[in-house]
């Protein structure tokens, strides 16, 4: 009886240590159990960075949320002009405060939008040496907000 009692309780604490929050939803989009959403606090911002299996994430209170691109510190990226930056199987795209994708994930780099205009990287490659980030290669760009590319 010892070695049953012994074996569930087992049971019971490793299930719960490898269960993740997050269960699958739309496109793009991945939606919190209410217990996860439980321990946030949502009562200063409608939108909370939430690092989960080491991966950012905008978290709303309904539990919709996006995974985001992490920055130069290794944070949930900011947004600038409304916008910030969703990267999904190594594509960038940008998103906005309600979590609508406005810009698919289609650049294989883009820093932030400034003055309504962002640099995008087509057919770029990011290399890793020593700790740090390099991009080689491909066609830079400016875009606007509507994704359209600007005359240089």
């Amino acid at each position: 009886m010892k070695l049953f009692l012994l074996s569930l309780i087992s049971l019971l604490i490793f299930s719960g240590c490898s269960s993740t929050p997050i269960k699958e939803g739309e496109q793009y989009y991945t939606y919190l159990s209410r217990d996860y959403l439980q321990n946030l606090d949502f009562s200063e911002q409608d939108l909370i960075p939430t690092l989960i299996d080491n991966h950012w994430y905008y978290v709303r209170e309904d539990g919709k949320a996006i995974p985001v691109m992490r920055d130069d510190n290794g944070e949930a990226d900011k947004f600038r002009e409304g916008l910030a930056r969703i990267k999904i199987n190594g594509k960038i795209g940008f998103f906005n405060k309600t979590l609508d994708i406005v810009l698919k994930p289609i650049y294989n780099f883009a820093f932030p939008f400034h003055n309504g205009v962002a640099e995008i990287c087509i057919g770029c490659q990011e290399l890793n040496e020593d700790g740090h980030s390099m991009l080689n290669g491909g066609s830079w760009k400016r875009i606007n907000r509507a994704g359209l590319i600007l005359e240089e």
